[in-house]
């Protein structure tokens, strides 16, 4: 039996959170594409991974780039949320390529070969971090 999925109140545009609600919303979401990558729900996924990629966007647009927020994440005991906060602070600091390099030896799970896809991508030149 699959296990229930929370009901979500409806949110408030992602402009108008606090950097801190972002950072929660994140960690939430990256939960969320984890749940559903083991359960097989490629719908839920992928609105997950949506809301992540634009959670990513509007901290890179805040002043200062407040995608600094997620580095602490780098180290989460969740494997898609180290991943998703490697991916988003790539650009920022060598901790995101470092934690990408701790995750991609783990095996066979999606986020590990995410992460080593990537790190091959940049050793090649087909990916650089913005």
């Amino acid at each position: 039996m699959d296990p229930p999925k929370p009901r979500r109140p409806a949110r408030k545009p992602l402009k108008r959170m606090s950097t801190e609600e972002l950072f929660d919303f994140f960690i939430d979401r990256s939960l969320e594409m984890k749940r559903a990558d083991d359960w097989m729900e490629n719908g839920a996924y992928n609105r997950a991974h949506k809301i992540v990629r634009d959670i990513r966007e509007e901290l890179k647009q805040r002043p200062g780039d407040q995608r600094h927020a997620l580095l602490p994440l780098l180290a989460h005991r969740n494997i898609q949320v180290r991943l998703n906060a490697a991916i988003a602070t790539l650009a920022l600091s060598p901790a995101a390529e470092e934690a990408l390099k701790g995750i991609a030896p783990l095996g066979y799970c999606a986020q590990a070969i995410d992460a080593a896809n990537l790190l091959k991508a940049m050793a090649a030149g087909r990916y650089k971090p913005s």
